[in-house]
């Protein structure tokens, strides 16, 4: 299984092949994760029978989700975030605890 550092270059890699001369800076990337957040929200709402779509991207959730991940982990990988030591400092706050 990949580490999360793992995936955040592989999926940056693969954008940049997609999207070779894309031109995002941080502004573009937060649309697009506001994007597919709001892919996902519909998304759950079909899946909820709450809303009807014949969007592909709204008909499975849980790759909404996916997506969204990766589009974030893609922006960490932009910001040279390392997302494992900050997720560790998040869950310490979780639990109460300071690191």
């Amino acid at each position: 299984m990949k580490t999360i550092t793992e995936w955040q270059k592989v999926l940056k890699a693969a954008a940049d092949r997609r999207f070779p001369d894309s031109g995002w800076g941080e502004k573009e990337r937060i649309e697009s994760i506001e994007r597919q957040l709001d892919d996902a929200k519909v998304a759950l709402a079909c899946a909820r029978g709450e809303r009807v779509s014949d969007y592909h991207g709204h008909q499975d959730p849980d790759h909404r989700i996916a997506a969204l991940i990766a589009d974030i982990l893609i922006f960490a990988e932009e910001r040279d975030t390392d997302v494992e030591d900050e997720l560790e400092k998040v869950r310490a706050w979780f639990e109460g605890r300071d690191e």
